[in-house]
């Protein structure tokens, strides 16, 4: 009985709903080869798409398809471009910063473990969120992404840094045997375009610092053309040389990326310290010291980054430290020079 309502099920469904399941399915079952309760978990995730597949047929709820789809770097910017644009928009927010963290073969399960484990060895991000919440959403967003349906404009959103012009060229490979437009839209070029700065104002680092009305502005404004099968050509070319690099931090500079030494911003933080110290000689809050960096940096490096780098500059000898280093909240530090 149970064959036969799977059976019936499966006929119903779409192409492009076949397509993406199937895609989810050999993704995960790669993501977890290695994995000492991969057995388990497979035959847990198996049996949640079984549900599912039986779920929508009965009740026609597979997801429909949008006049236009966009694809953005984190889902701060997602849920802003969710509230400006209208329901014939899909959004599709990739769950993760490009800018750090190893990039060597993202593009195959082997590359996203490796990831998975410098995270895990390297920013201070809950565990259980890293082995369940981090691998679903990547499986997700790179399932919606799959599912897109041919014909429908696509829109990647970018702006002047390494995460979003590493996601742009990141996204390109995924898309890249798909016949659809895709347009790109720069957020930083375009505020400065529609919205010039007036002096002393707030410049846009990252496109999920523009408020969701001025984003629908953008949009409306600045689609533009798309691209040429040269341009996205090329995208994916930057893609392949950066899935081969072993660095683990990239900035944006003179409209290239460039990968450099994980110690880069490591002067800038120590410098930054010594400016807290001017009025405090004490121990300052390590949450105090993280938000004066990226608050001032030019380049979004993430507080996950920021933090990484202030406890290698104690285990450096640079830092004294009062307090337990299991997140920026619960650790003050001070320069030994003080």
């Amino acid at each position: 009985m149970l064959l036969d309502e799977l059976r019936e099920a499966i006929e119903k469904l779409p192409e492009s709903g076949a397509k993406s399941y199937l895609f989810h399915i050999l993704l995960r079952v790669h993501l977890l080869k290695n994995s000492a309760d991969s057995q388990e978990e497979i035959m847990e995730l198996l049996n949640d798409i079984q549900k599912k597949i039986i779920f929508y047929s009965q009740e026609g709820k597979l997801e429909r398809e949008y006049e236009t789809y966009h694809i953005v770097c984190g889902e701060s910017p997602a849920g802003s471009l969710k509230v400006a644009l209208n329901k014939d928009n899909k959004v599709i927010g990739f769950p993760d910063f490009f800018s750090n963290g190893p990039l060597w073969r993202m593009d195959e399960g082997e590359g996203i473990r490796k990831r998975l484990e410098w995270l895990k060895d390297h920013i201070n991000i809950p565990e259980d969120y890293l082995e369940k919440e981090y691998e679903r959403k990547i499986a997700s967003a790179l399932e919606e992404i799959d599912a897109i349906p041919a014909g429908k404009p696509i829109i990647v959103w970018t702006a002047e840094n390494a995460d979003e012009q590493t996601g742009l060229r990141y996204f390109h490979h995924l898309l890249r045997n798909k016949e659809n437009n895709v347009h790109v839209i720069n957020t930083v070029q375009s505020y400065k375009e529609l919205f010039p700065a007036k002096k002393n104002s707030y410049l846009l680092r990252h496109s999920g610092e523009a408020a969701p009305e001025k984003l629908k502005i953008i949009l409306d404004k600045n689609m533009g053309s798309p691209l040429t099968a040269e341009e996205r050509t090329r995208f994916v070319s930057d893609w392949q040389a950066l899935s081969m690099t072993k660095e683990v931090l990239r900035i944006w500079k003179e409209n290239e990326i460039h990968s450099v030494p994980e110690s880069y911003f490591d002067d800038y933080i120590i410098e930054s310290a010594r400016k807290l110290h001017k009025s405090n000689k004490g121990f300052i809050k390590s949450a105090r010291l993280i938000g004066e960096v990226i608050g001032h940096l030019d380049e979004p490096i993430g507080d996950g980054f920021a933090e990484y780098r202030v406890r290698s500059l104690i285990y450096n000898g640079i830092f004294a430290i009062k307090g337990i280093p299991k997140s920026m909240r619960f650790y003050s530090i001070k320069l030994k020079e003080i």
